[in-house]
């Protein structure tokens, strides 16, 4: 693994799978769902007052009349040219300003505010003038007045005329818009989310994140050990194993599976040692790195390695938590460390497994100390003594330099990575971090990948989750082999 691969890498154009993507569109969206709902009602609510708020009702009163000519014989209906020249002056005639002006002294006001309209049945004298007012008694008196003055001023353009009512409203009485507050506020609530969608588009679309194998792959030389499905168990009351480990056996199938498959991917790459110490670890809090220890430990122990599980994350430690133990106070790595109680007193068996944890009960406040002192390599050395395996939960290497205190002891390491969260730059610096720490990195396993993405011949499994984080796994095995385990080795799985 070379530094010049990550400028390879930034060179390429970008690939998006679109599972991964839509998956990653749906962590966010239920990542940011308050957010989401809180601008949905904003949206909505403020469309709702505001068309609340602005609401006028406006009135329309309307006479349909026919107009009739002191030259013509009748007045049903005229020639056809009288028509025509009818129906191009009547509208004009209704709505210019001189008209408003006889109709605004008629009714003393300043000036006519309200609409006024006409239209024209084609080829006929039958017309209809409407007025809209937010007052109905403003609205008919206008009507009214324009019918009246309409004569006195159409006679300097068409001559003298007289208008017949065929139809009259009368004064209205409801409004001719409603007030339609609820649809407003739908439409709202509609634009809300519209915008929330796309906010959370861009959101996902601008993160540079790991969506798939392959851009992990770009960035080292270190295997693949595997994609992770997804395990949730529903919590209740009267059930009391709750965690998500490969003993539990309400645990789904396909989560232990692709344990098996990861655990065996890592065997060729974790060293040829008596005993191999393995640190599991990743970039940023929240990938799943303990899961990934506590499975890998049960995943050997079933397979009758003598496992030892260090948690070696002082700081914030969480194997216990995780496997569903209590904590035993002061019995942990912290007081075997600092000289308070025994190993022997601080080791945990695990159900009825070949499997031993030294849980990080405890507080100090210099966990760095501790981890470089020269006990915790004593302390390494005896905990190898009587197993065939160490795995140590370590901090994220991209955030704490815990990890890098355990360079000179650790054989290799597991990489865990979660699909639509950690960012390729956040990979970029744990990689680094293990290329300047000299630890070799047997592979890495990639989390949270969702339902119908293969990942390298094996089924197709997503990420896996529990409770707030998701969660990985990872695979640990051995090149060489110990006496008495080739039966169990040559099992298939």
């Amino acid at each position: 693994m070379s530094r010049e691969t990550y400028e390879t890498y930034s060179a390429e154009p970008e690939k998006i799978d679109l599972i991964a993507f839509l998956a990653e569109y749906f962590q966010a969206f239920r990542k940011f769902f308050l957010g989401v709902l809180i601008l949905v009602i904003l949206m909505g609510g403020g469309s709702f007052l505001t068309a609340k708020l602005r609401y006028q009702p406006m009135y329309e009163a309307y006479t349909s009349f026919v107009v009739g000519s002191n030259r013509a014989v009748g007045y049903s209906y005229y020639d056809n040219v009288t028509a025509q020249q009818l129906g191009k002056t009547f509208p004009y005639i209704v709505t210019s300003g001189v008209l408003k002006d006889v109709v605004a002294r008629d009714l003393q006001v300043g000036a006519v505010t309200s609409q006024i309209e006409a239209s024209v049945m084609e080829n006929t004298n039958l017309f209809t003038i409407r007025v809209k007012d937010s007052s109905p008694d403003t609205a008919y008196r206008v009507l009214q007045s324009v019918i009246t003055n309409y004569p006195e001023v159409a006679e300097y353009i068409i001559g003298a005329t007289t208008l017949t009512v065929v139809d009259d409203s009368g004064v209205p009485v409801s409004p001719i818009n409603s007030q339609d507050a609820v649809h407003a506020g739908m439409i709202g609530a509609a634009a809300g989310l519209a915008v929330a969608l796309l906010l959370v588009f861009i959101y996902v679309r601008t993160r540079k994140t790991i969506r798939q194998a392959d851009d992990v792959k770009k960035l080292t030389n270190a295997a693949f050990l595997g994609n992770l499905p997804e395990a949730k168990i529903k919590k209740r009351s009267n059930v009391k194993e709750q965690t998500i480990t490969i003993c539990n056996p309400k645990v789904p199938d396909s989560f232990k599976e692709a344990m098996q498959l990861i655990r065996t991917r890592t065997e060729d790459g974790i060293g040829k040692a008596d005993c191999p110490v393995l640190l599991v670890t990743s970039s940023v809090p929240g990938e799943g790195k303990t899961t990934v220890a506590v499975n890998l430990a049960e995943a050997f122990a079933k397979k009758k390695y003598r496992v030892v599980l260090l948690d070696g994350d002082l700081r914030n430690p969480s194997v216990l938590k995780c496997i569903g133990l209590s904590e035993r106070k002061g019995r942990g790595i912290i007081g075997v460390l600092k000289g308070q109680i025994s190993l022997d007193e601080a080791l945990t068996d695990y159900r009825d497994l070949s499997l031993k944890i030294l849980p990080g009960v405890g507080s100090t406040q210099n966990p760095a100390g501790l981890l470089r002192s020269a006990r915790m390599k004593t302390l390494i050395e005896e905990l190898k003594e009587d197993a065939d395996l160490l795995i140590i939960d370590t901090p994220p290497c991209g955030v704490l330099s815990d990890a890098s205190l355990l360079g000179g002891i650790a054989d290799s390491a597991v990489l865990v990575v979660h699909q639509g969260t950690t960012k390729d730059r956040e990979v970029q610096r744990a990689l680094e971090f293990f290329e300047d720490s000299q630890i070799p990195v047997c592979g890495y396993v990639l989390n949270g990948v969702p339902e119908g993405a293969t990942g390298y011949g094996y089924s197709t499994y997503g990420g896996y989750g529990y409770g707030k984080y998701g969660y990985g796994y990872g695979k640990y095995g051995y090149g060489k082999e110990k006496e008495g385990r080739k039966s169990n080795q040559s099992v298939k799985e």
